[in-house]
């Protein structure tokens, strides 16, 4: 019973790097002798090869589907991608799939991703485990208070539903929390370039977000946002950080995870690319 897990696509992303970006040396590294978007979709193939091989249950992105939403060639590229995949796939959004200003969510970017990409926050029943699929946006941008009313209240309404103790995984872009002692010294120079609360929830948010799940279980939390691999904890639940499907800023390399439930034991195996 497997999931494969990729994030931050973020087809445009590496060509406006090599352009006008401050990571122009490590986009044109990562794409060596390819022009960067050529290899942004060099990427996306090796996917469909070993998606295509393997017997999954699903696919979930965990968002930056696109680097901008007014590139319409970018999008077309990943809907030719999902198209060629043999598997389900499931998405949420990244702050670049809702929001012409990547920092800040949307009506418009919202309208732009529930029409391309459906739902921006759901639920399923995996094996012991109710998935989450969340808008992390919709925190970050916690001032946007329908939004943010409307996804609280489908969990709440989700878990009543449930007996307490029920086991949960959370996908969604952000990580809520990033405890310092587990930021690698490969991992400074990205995430202090901008400070924790850039690629974090607010503290009283990140309390109001697990205070939801208190008679429950709440397990796992994968991710993606930081384009570098990162495991962290947050009182008893795990968030799992994984490296840009796109291009990587930090020293992990391309790739994806397997999530994997054998015998009542969850696994998450990165794979390089």
């Amino acid at each position: 019973m497997s999931i494969l897990l990729i994030t931050d696509t973020q087809l445009g992303m590496a060509l406006k790097n090599v352009k006008f970006g401050k990571w122009t040396e490590r986009a044109l590294n990562w794409s060596t002798d390819l022009e960067p978007s050529q290899k942004e979709l060099e990427n996306l193939d090796k996917i469909i090869n070993i998606t295509n091989t393997k017997d999954l249950d699903f696919i979930v992105h965990t968002g930056d589907i696109i680097n901008e939403i007014d590139k319409p060639n970018d999008l077309l590229n990943y809907k030719s991608f999902v198209n060629k995949i043999k598997s389900k796939i499931n998405h949420v959004p990244g702050n670049h799939d809702v929001g012409i200003d990547s920092e800040k969510l949307s009506k418009e970017g919202i309208n732009f991703y529930r029409k391309n990409f459906g739902k921006d926050f759901y639920s399923l029943k995996w094996n012991d485990f109710e998935l989450f699929f969340l808008n992390s946006s919709i925190f970050i941008n916690s001032e946007n208070i329908d939004l943010y009313n409307e996804q609280i209240d489908f969990i709440k309404k989700t878990l009543n539903g449930f007996a307490s103790g029920k086991r949960i995984i959370v996908f969604m872009h952000h990580p809520p929390y990033i405890d310092k002692k587990d930021i690698l010294s490969s991992h400074q120079e990205l995430i202090y370039s901008k400070g924790i609360s850039y690629w974090t929830f607010k503290e009283n948010i990140n309390n109001e977000f697990f205070d939801l799940f208190t008679n429950h279980s709440l397990d796992y939390i994968f991710t993606g946002h930081l384009h570098l691999n990162l495991e962290t904890n947050f009182k008893n639940t795990k968030i799992i950080t994984t490296s840009a499907l796109g291009l990587p800023l930090g020293d992990d390399p391309s790739g994806y995870r397997i999530i994997d439930y054998i015998d009542g034991k969850l696994s998450y195996e990165f794979h390089s690319i």
